[in-house]
Formats: structure tokens, C-alpha cells, sequence
């Protein structure tokens, strides 16, 4: 699989997934992904991309501004 935007090679890894969302930012650490080596832009599986939107929604209850978790705390 290629990147969408430079066409270069993705290779599996882990990224920081970060949302600013009704004026929060919640940061995802770890969230497995395709990486581009090139442009560093990064794909999720649509299971991954599920798990993020309810991880997300979950979060966004807590009133506090910024949020950061772990996914693999949070999936395990």
C-alpha cells in the first residue's frame, strides 16, 4: 500500500493521534497505523478508526480541556 498524498511506501507503526474536538484536545498515544517514510502522513484500519471515534466520545465526557491516553491501555 502507498501513501494517498506523496505515493511513497507505508510501513506499520505506532502514532500519536491527536483530536481537537468541542474545544477539548485529546491525544491518542500509540495507535497503531500505516506511516509514509516520505511525508509522515499516517492510515488506520477501520477497525482501529472505530475504536478511536468510541475512545474519543468517552473521553470528550470528562470536562477537563486536554486529554491524553494510551490506546493500549485502553484496548487491552
Amino acid at each position: 500500500m502507498n501513501c494517498i498524498m506523496c505515493k511513497s511506501k507505508l510501513d506499520k507503526s505506532r502514532v500519536n493521534h491527536i483530536v481537537d474536538k468541542m474545544g477539548r484536545i485529546v491525544i491518542i498515544k500509540n495507535v497503531p497505523a500505516n506511516v509514509c517514510g516520505q511525508c509522515g502522513e499516517y492510515y488506520v484500519d477501520n477497525d482501529t478508526a472505530m475504536r478511536l471515534e468510541e475512545i474519543i466520545q468517552e473521553l470528550l465526557t470528562n470536562k477537563a480541556e486536554i486529554l491524553v491516553v494510551n490506546y493500549n491501555e485502553l484496548v487491552a
